[in-house]
């Protein structure tokens, strides 16, 4: 695990990584449901020239969210990214939650914000996640996702690396 503070202040997991294809690569079976991937989990170790391959968009590379992590994340893919940060940022204050850093995506309507909860057990952490959740829906329409998600397997809790840095 490597942290770097410009963009990637949260830790990564370096000793694999995920590579999106163009086209679906993989049919998963989780719980009743199919799940299609354009993800391949590549057994290797994360390096920083493949890191910088993927700032300069010549690669996509996505990264596994552990399910023993101090912080979960909200996957926001709305049409107001700047009144998203606002409403959520209020939330989280309220609920002492200080520590968080949101960060761009390559689509421009997406966000990506980590928020950091300290040294909370796994199920501690998804309550929180959804209490934080249900909050935001009364004020905004659901855009967004929680991860990790225990609803979805492994090759779904994942999130591309981010771009650059929006606020926090």
């Amino acid at each position: 695990i490597l942290k770097t503070p410009d963009l990637y202040s949260v830790s990564l997991i370096r000793d694999h990584y995920w590579l999106k294809h163009p086209k679906i690569i993989d049919e998963i079976t989780f719980e009743g449901r199919t799940f299609l991937s354009k993800y391949e989990k590549i057994d290797d170790y994360l390096s920083d020239e493949l890191i910088e391959k993927h700032r300069h968009h010549k690669i996509t590379i996505a990264t596994s969210i552990p399910s023993d992590a101090n912080y979960f994340v909200i996957d926001y893919n709305g049409d107001e990214k700047e009144l998203f940060y606002h409403k959520i940022s209020k939330i989280l204050r309220s609920h002492d939650l200080n520590d968080f850093r949101a960060y761009e995506s390559k689509t421009p309507s997406h966000l990506h914000l980590y928020i950091y909860c300290g040294d909370i057990s796994a199920p501690q952490r998804e309550e929180l996640g959804k209490i934080i959740s249900n909050k935001l829906e009364e004020k905004l329409q659901k855009q967004w996702r929680i991860f990790p998600n225990p609803g979805l397997p492994d090759a779904y809790n994942i999130l591309n690396l981010p771009y650059q840095i929006f606020k926090g």
